[in-house]
């Protein structure tokens, strides 16, 4: 189902999601997990920094252009 869903988005979107998966599931597939564990440190460390204020300048846009 998820894999449906990220094919109906647009492409540089889907091909963006793959990148990043790509980027987390490599270093890992070749027994680097050292450097596995710390890109994924890092992506999580990101994602908690820059998440929420990003969800909050996607909710103020969308509700900007309700009217």
């Amino acid at each position: 189902m998820e894999l449906e869903h990220a094919f109906q988005q647009a492409g540089f979107i889907s091909a963006l999601q793959i990148m990043i998966l790509g980027s987390l599931v490599v270093p890992g597939v070749i027994g680097r997990s050292d450097l596995y564990f710390t890109l994924a440190g890092r992506v999580a460390s990101y994602l908690v920094t820059f998440g929420p204020p990003a969800m909050l300048v996607y909710v103020l846009y969308a509700v900007s252009h309700l009217g």
